[in-house]
């Protein structure tokens, strides 16, 4: 069945509220999108793209693609780095030139990650899991409330894959992002190759899961593609067709989550040909709309935000635990003078961090070595290679200046 996509709103409301099934938008694939507007409803915009010089000098320098991309689709946008679920100061850098791309742009629709990856100025830029307790729910709540408070607008938080749950929690997966939901007034981005991949990793019945998920609160939705490795992992590579075994699990969440407004194809790379992109992104749309009408239902305006709310603390005392079982953590990965003194004498290392509690020592001692080797391998390695990348970066950068100049663009 081949369906047209929803009338398109007037232009200076095309961004409020897109509905439908799109596609994650990438520069490489720019001219086949456009080819193929009347089957793609939405795209998503990552933030990181145009708010991180390195990216947007390798992608879309000037952004003429970008506006080109806005005035064809709908847009909502997608943030990789608030990590929300780091104790610590938020960062100020992103969040004001996040506001200044929405801001430009007219995308309303936010969205962001329920994790943490970045502590102490380290970034492993691989999604961590939150503990799974109610010291986590609570920060989680006031750092969402403080960032809803700079953007000016509430916004969805994605469930991810994480290499394993942090052990020794009251709460599971399912019933954290309940309580998160309890606690804001966010809407989820349901990833459902990402319950796939954790329930068959972690070991849980993935409609179970969305038995105990507020479904309600799911406004967006992701599919991706991905593998099983040999040691018989899953792993969401965004570089593959959607896994057969996913599409069931996702007309089960379409079907569940009344109020999902948009369905977006995650494929990073691997794009060509990119019938395999619209094939996975046209089953998609058949599932969505056998649930949901062909025309988007009205939205009603969301009420102002109040501005002003400040930042939480991270030195509080409610966060002294989880703090410093995540800068412990992020010690073990990406300080090697740190590891050999934690693998001589865990406790003591831990004082580094201001971790002396039992409870949290157990779960920074108990958990997943295999993935903490691979973590800290996989952090050598990088820090050896960023110094070529930041020279490659910075004649790349100069180059175009010189460009520039010659332009007559000073």
């Amino acid at each position: 069945m081949t369906l047209s996509a929803p009338a398109a709103p007037p232009p200076a409301s095309r961004h409020r509220d897109p509905y439908g099934v799109g596609l994650a938008y990438r520069f490489t694939v720019h001219r086949e999108a456009l080819a193929h507007r009347d089957e793609i409803d939405l795209l998503e915009i990552s933030t990181e793209d145009y708010i991180v010089r390195e990216r947007r000098t390798y992608a879309d320098p000037d952004e003429r693609l970008l506006r080109e991309a806005l005035s064809a689709f709908p847009c909502v946008a997608h943030g990789l780095s608030l990590s929300i679920g780091t104790v610590g100061e938020p960062p100020g850098h992103y969040l004001d030139a996040t506001n200044r791309l929405l801001a430009e742009t007219g995308m309303e629709v936010f969205s962001e990650h329920l994790a943490f990856h970045r502590v102490d100025g380290d970034d492993l830029t691989m999604f961590l899991a939150i503990p799974f307790e109610e010291a986590a729910v609570k920060w989680v709540a006031e750092n969402y409330r403080f960032v809803r408070s700079r953007l000016g607008r509430p916004f969805a938080l994605e469930n991810v894959t994480y290499p394993f749950p942090v052990p020794h929690c009251p709460l599971d997966e399912a019933g954290f992002l309940r309580r998160v939901c309890e606690e804001t007034d966010c809407t989820l981005l349901l990833d459902v190759t990402n319950v796939f991949n954790n329930s068959r990793n972690h070991g849980y019945d993935p409609v179970e899961f969305f038995e105990r998920l507020p479904m309600e609160r799911v406004s967006q939705m992701h599919l991706a593609g991905g593998f099983q490795h040999p040691n018989g992992r899953w792993e969401d590579s965004h570089s593959a067709p959607v896994m057969d075994e996913v599409w069931p699990l996702f007309d089960e969440a379409v079907r569940r989550a009344v109020n999902v407004r948009a369905i977006i194809l995650e494929r990073d790379s691997s794009l060509q040909p990119f019938d395999s992109v619209m094939d996975d992104l046209r089953k998609a749309r058949e599932i969505f709309y056998s649930h949901r009408p062909l025309a988007a239902p009205f939205r009603e305006d969301l009420p102002p935000i109040a501005d002003g709310i400040p930042a939480p603390d991270p030195l509080a005392e409610d966060y002294a635990g989880l703090r410093g079982y995540q800068r412990a953590l992020m010690g073990r990965i990406a300080k090697p003078a740190f590891r050999e003194a934690y693998r001589e004498n865990a406790e003591q290392a831990a004082l580094e961090y201001g971790l002396a509690d039992s409870v949290w020592l157990r779960r920074l001692a108990d958990g997943d070595e295999r993935s903490m080797r691979y973590f800290e391998s996989s952090w050598d390695e990088f820090a050896k290679e960023d110094e070529e990348v930041a020279k490659e970066y910075e004649q790349r950068e100069w180059a175009q200046w010189a460009e520039q100049l010659g332009r007559g663009g000073w």
